[in-house]
């Protein structure tokens, strides 16, 4: 122990004198990274065999995603234990940010409104039916995990040292707002809708014209699974012809989908985001106002948002963020893979998101 304390000493001195370097501070992304990855062996621990949740990283299901009720790889939390389902529940809130992880979680529980609504089933209408799996192995780039049932759909991928993608991210409502019961009027997308209501509205004749799409809504989300083609060609009001308080409203409504990702991805992604923000779009199609049909659109180099509310007479709004480069940590995962001594398994390089 005196041995393990003089050299402490001596260590000290060194540093102060100059002649030996301090080890590197963690970065807050570093530690971040660290954590989520704790948090997804945690959790696959708990489990009797975590080969039940856990997917090659190369496997084309890490790319399947979807928001509709289905089978899906991994385990639903309604086949766990409560100590895995609170492990499950430690893995969301270590990769989203707080309001992200409580959307997730409000999203889930809001399918019990919906079954008490539609008088459905509660087998089909479950809370607990979310499935969690995890690709590769957590902490060993790359490595990515997913939660998804109907209406969520949330995809990390740290498919670089120091980095995570977020997309592509679904969060759906429906009820978009709860008409009845013990959780009347609660809105859980209601950032989303007011923010684009207060940008479209402030537009003039002018602007209104190059923004409009059509004159109905479409009914659903255009670049949902499998529609990677509907993000070809950028449509709508150019932000250079937006004044500087609409600019303003603009990038709110971009933080209110980016702002479920934990700051330490979500801030530097707003920067390439801002970037490019001259070359980005916003559209609109249908009503104006509450009760209607509508759709918005958001699109830039590095960002897609759409939102539609059309379904249950405009309150069941469907909304996507994606982004066009690094889906799946696409653009990540070429860079990682270009780097000296990490050369793809097979199958494992950077496919094209669906």
């Amino acid at each position: 122990m005196k041995h393990l304390v003089v050299v402490a000493i001596a260590c000290s001195v060194l540093v102060a004198a100059g002649l030996l370097a301090p080890a590197p501070a963690r970065s807050a992304e570093a530690a971040w990274l660290d954590g989520m990855a704790r948090a997804a062996r945690t959790w696959l621990a708990t489990l009797p065999r975590a080969d039940a949740a856990q997917v090659p990283f190369a496997s084309d299901a890490r790319r399947d995603w979807h928001y509709v009720p289905r089978s899906r790889p991994g385990l639903a939390l309604r086949d766990m234990s409560e100590p895995q389902r609170a492990a499950a529940t430690a893995l969301l809130r270590a990769g989203l940010s707080t309001k992200g992880a409580d959307r997730a979680e409000a999203i889930m529980a809001l399918e019990a409104v919906l079954a008490d609504l539609e008088g459905s089933s509660r087998r089909f209408r479950d809370p607990l039916n979310y499935a969690f799996v995890v690709f590769g192995t957590p902490g060993v780039v790359p490595w990515g995990w997913r939660v998804e049932g109907h209406h969520l759909s949330v995809n990390v991928t740290v498919a670089a040292e120091g980095r995570a993608a977020f997309t592509p991210l679904f969060t759906g409502s429906n009820p978009a707002r709860v008409p009845s019961g013990p959780r009347a009027g609660e809105r859980l997308q209601a950032d989303e809708v007011e923010l684009a209501f207060s940008l479209v509205s402030s537009l003039d004749a002018r602007q209104l014209a190059a923004a409009a799409l059509r004159g109905r809504s479409f009914g659903d989300i255009v670049a949902g699974p499998g529609r990677l083609d509907a993000l070809a060609r950028p449509e709508g009001l150019l932000a250079t012809e937006l004044t500087e308080a609409q600019r303003a409203t603009l990038l709110r409504l971009i933080e209110a989908y980016v702002g479920l990702a934990r700051d330490e991805a979500g801030r530097p992604y707003l920067d390439l985001v801002r970037a490019g923000l001259d070359t980005t779009r916003f559209a609109w199609a249908g009503g104006m106002r509450h009760g209607t049909a509508y759709y918005y659109r958001i699109h830039g180099p590095r960002v897609w948002i759409e939102l539609d509310n059309t379904q249950g007479g405009g309150n069941h709004v469907h909304s996507l963020w994606r982004d066009p480069l690094n889906d799946f940590g696409r653009d990540d995962l070429r860079a990682h893979y270009a780097s000296p001594g990490h050369a793809p398994a097979p199958g494992a390089g950077p496919a094209a998101p669906r």
